[in-house]
């Protein structure tokens, strides 16, 4: 399965990040954790994870389309699998994608509490992440119709910008694994 997949991030501090949970009515919390995975072909792919949500694993390759600003589209591959796999092999992330990525092995994992809420055809989700020994937190705005202006104008006018782009879960973990190692 493919998505075409926009969202606007922002990262946030504890105080923003603690404002806006009791700014909306959250349909759902969940805990997951993402396994994250490396290969040699990196220019290919944004991230390969293998997700993990109450004992069910989906593999997840995202690849580019583009960056804006703030603003990432991004094709995402998914499937579901049976279990946590040791290495992944280039014929399923191939099978998967289409593109060839060599074997991908594992590198760690982060642990993220997501709380979402559906507003204005968008997804908005707030995660507290764990990897490393480091906390952060952030908002995404996550959407396939027309622009979210109205929610964005709204954390704007709570001092929350979408004006960078700032660095995804798997690029945060990977600059963290570099100066840990």
């Amino acid at each position: 399965m493919m998505n075409i997949e926009r969202e606007l991030k922002v990262m946030l501090t504890k105080e923003q990040y603690d404002r806006l949970c009791g700014e909306f009515e959250w349909d759902r919390v969940i805990c997951q954790t993402n396994h994250y995975y490396r290969c040699e072909n990196t220019r290919l792919f944004s991230s390969i994870r293998v997700r993990e949500i109450d004992g069910e694993f989906f593999l997840q390759v995202k690849m580019p389309v583009s960056e804006e600003g703030a603003l990432s589209v991004k094709k995402e591959y998914e499937k579901k699998l049976e279990s946590l796999p040791p290495v992944l092999t280039d014929k399923e992330l191939k099978d998967l994608t289409g593109a060839d990525f060599g074997c991908a092995v594992p590198m760690g994992a982060l642990f993220t509490e997501r709380r979402s809420a559906f507003m204005d055809g968008c997804e908005i989700c707030l995660d507290r992440s764990e990897y490393l020994g480091v906390t952060d937190y952030e908002a995404e705005l996550e959407y396939t119709g027309e622009f979210p202006k109205a929610l964005v104008e709204r954390f704007e006018s709570m001092g929350i910008a979408f004006d960078k782009p700032p660095l995804g879960k798997y690029a945060r973990f990977i600059g963290k694994a570099k100066n840990k190692y």
